[in-house]
């Protein structure tokens, strides 16, 4: 129930009559023309023609229900989001978080920018949908070792986007043998697990080359490939232009590196989230290079991939620092203290000029509420940092220099 009334909670945003979105031009109505026009697109421009399943399932809906192919493309990326939502719970159980817990990961989740705004320009989501159910079942099978499900899920990501290698090179990257305390990482036994966790990128290598043999695609994909590096130009070709950049990552990621660092001396972490941890942090810094180098970085929902190792463990890891901000009298001890009341002032005015002045979206932003979010994540943050450096019941060390 949860997650399908998140859903919704999205659907009404993207349906807004001030807002414009992929589904609605700003007139409450579905912008069937728009959407059919998308997903021909998408069937006839190789980079997203290699990526065949979400179009395939929007195709057969439209065939079966007798719908419009945008209705159709609203039925199912809404359906597979609230799949995805209790796909990510059971993830979460997994995970040993607890059903409460489990519970606040799928307000994350839906919360995150990428997933709540995911059909505004220039976010244009269209597989991830898919891509999350896929990737969260799969992790569920890699954690309980049911490695055919792990293999059958993770190359069925890979299909519906290609980019989902980047989390089993990192899942490779942060574990060794069948645990954390195995380090002969030469062994044959080391090899052929890395073999058994690689294996769906070799699945997806035999499938896309007889995919995009049958269906002549070579020549559109090296023309990709040739025209991908002119994006990083793109990206910083000028300061607004750079500071766009900057601020997707910020709204994509921002919040939950933040937290993530803020817990690290305060949290024990299982073995299970270390492991999701390390290869959170290994994925990121991957998947974020060849984004800003052959990808546009304003289309923010390419940053948030690797957050699937962190959506499932959130709740349980920052458990201390989500209770900090959820704690009343915490509020009132600092809001007496006439130094945290004049610095959280002077931080706000400084959030509002970065959140309302400083970032101007590309698309303006009287469409869309990046700003109004952006300002709400900051907010967050200097809140929190505040509360943990006055507050006399948590010392008040600086909790992003407690790392080492």
């Amino acid at each position: 129930m949860l997650s399908a009334g998140l859903v919704f909670f999205i659907f009404q945003i993207h349906m807004s009559n001030d807002v414009d979105s992929m589904l609605n031009e700003k007139n409450n109505a579905i912008s069937n023309v728009f959407l059919t026009s998308q997903i021909t697109y998408h069937k006839e421009f190789a980079p997203f023609a290699r990526r065949p399943l979400t179009t395939f399932l929007i195709e057969r809906a439209a065939s079966c229900l007798g719908i419009t192919m945008g209705k159709a493309f609203i039925w199912v990326n809404f359906s597979l989001l609230f799949l995805s939502g209790i796909l990510l719970f059971r993830l979460s159980r997994v995970m040993d978080s607890g059903y409460l817990k489990g519970i606040f990961n799928i307000i994350l989740y839906f919360l995150s920018f990428s997933v709540l705004f995911a059909f505004f320009p220039p976010i244009f989501s269209y597989d991830e949908p898919l891509q999350y159910c896929l990737i969260f079942a799969g992790l569920t099978s890699f954690l309980k070792k049911q490695w055919t499900g792990y293999v059958l899920w993770f190359t069925a990501a890979m299909i519906a986007r290609e980019n989902s290698a980047f989390l089993i090179l990192g899942l490779a990257l942060s574990t060794s043998g069948q645990g954390l305390t195995y380090r002969k990482v030469f062994s044959a036994r080391q090899l052929g697990y890395y073999i058994l966790i690689g294996l769906p990128i070799l699945l997806y290598l035999v499938f896309i080359v007889f995919f995009i043999e049958t269906n002549e695609l070579w020549g559109g994909t090296q023309d990709e490939f040739q025209t991908r590096f002119s994006c990083f130009k793109e990206n910083f070709k000028d300061i607004q232009s750079f500071i766009e950049t900057i601020i997707s990552l910020v709204l994509t990621l921002g919040v939950f590196i933040y937290f993530l660092l803020a817990s690290f001396a305060r949290h024990n972490p299982a073995p299970k989230e270390k492991k999701f941890v390390h290869a959170f942090i290994i994925s990121s810094i991957m998947n974020t290079l060849i984004v800003l180098l052959a990808a546009f970085s304003k289309e923010a929902r390419l940053f948030a991939l690797p957050l699937v190792f962190l959506w499932p463990l959130m709740a349980q890891y920052c458990y201390r620092e989500i209770r900090l901000l959820l704690n009343f009298n915490t509020y009132l001890r600092c809001f007496a203290n006439w130094k945290f009341s004049v610095t959280y002032g002077i931080l706000t005015l400084i959030n509002y000029l970065i959140s309302f002045i400083v970032y101007v979206p590309s698309f303006p932003s009287s469409d869309n509420y990046f700003n109004e979010y952006l300002f709400l994540c900051l907010q967050l943050i200097c809140l929190h940092y505040l509360l943990r450096h006055y507050d006399n019941r948590n010392p008040g060390k600086n909790p992003l220099f407690q790392l080492v």
